[in-house]
């Protein structure tokens, strides 16, 4: 398979592609064996295409995902800055109590630059964790693998390759079928 790595095109199949990805989202939704089946499937089709993308020469998910830091992420953002916690919160977050974390106040990422963070090794858990492939299991966090299909070549190949799946293939046929 080709793995697509231009945000633009990327972004281009995503319009066109709106049908098609819903129809896989819901049923992906609606059959929770066929989406603890793509478990395995998918840590597979990420394992395959993650060293052929590199995050660095892309930086979307910088300028087009809600940055969040959870309370220890801001103490280890302090620490490295050298400035105290509520600096940090006052210049850069907004304090989200009911989730308990800290969202960033401006976007794209203050600490991005030329597409790369300028602080790396201090960026908070969901941003180390992104594209969420390898710390999460595919059937608990789908949902926003496809709110990321736009944005990421990591989940945008992942979902294309999910699509063209024969067990995907399969259940879509059945499904339709029935």
């Amino acid at each position: 398979m080709i793995i697509e790595k231009n945000i633009e095109k990327i972004k281009q199949r995503a319009k066109d592609s709106v049908d098609e990805n819903y129809a896989l989202l819901e049923m992906l939704n609606s059959d929770s064996f066929l989406a603890e089946n793509a478990n395995i499937k998918v840590k597979d089709f990420y394992n395959e295409i993650q060293g052929q993308i590199k995050c660095e020469e892309c930086g979307e998910c910088c300028r087009e995902v809600l940055i969040v830091f959870e309370k220890k992420d801001i103490e280890i953002l302090a620490q490295h800055l050298k400035e105290n916690k509520e600096e940090i919160i006052k210049k850069y977050f907004h304090c989200f109590e009911k989730f308990d974390c800290y969202v960033m106040n401006s976007s794209p990422c203050v600490f991005q630059k030329n597409n790369l963070c300028t602080i790396y090794e201090y960026r908070g858990t969901e941003c180390r964790e992104f594209p969420y492939l390898d710390s999460k299991p595919f059937s608990e966090i789908f949902k926003y693998v496809f709110q990321g299909y736009s944005i990421c070549p990591i989940h945008f190949n992942v979902i294309e390759m999910l699509k063209k799946d024969s067990e995907i293939i399969k259940a879509k046929g059945d499904l339709i079928g029935a």
